[in-house]
């Protein structure tokens, strides 16, 4: 989907991390997460039906492998994806 949308992308080894649920009343979940970093152009991370076609991918992703969130970096600013209903 990166590679599409903005020409490739490089996936780290998986990483060790915690994090605070606090949907189950902050339980500390640790876990293996994989990191990606992809490198795009201002036109394509500003074009609206490319961020929806990303939206629509961390949704999935964070449904089928049971996230709690899915976090993006656009930049400097995090994007924490949480709700992970098809929209």
């Amino acid at each position: 989907m990166l590679g599409n949308l903005h020409g490739g992308a490089t996936a780290y080894p998986k990483a060790q991390g915690v994090w605070r649920d606090d949907d189950r009343g902050g339980a500390l979940v640790f876990d293996e997460p994989v990191v990606m970093q992809c490198y795009t152009t201002p036109e394509d991370v500003q074009n609206a039906d490319k961020l929806a076609e990303l939206a629509r991918f961390c949704r999935l992703m964070g449904r089928e492998t049971n996230q709690g969130e899915v976090g993006l970096v656009i930049g400097d600013e995090y994007i924490a994806i949480r709700n992970m209903s098809e929209e």
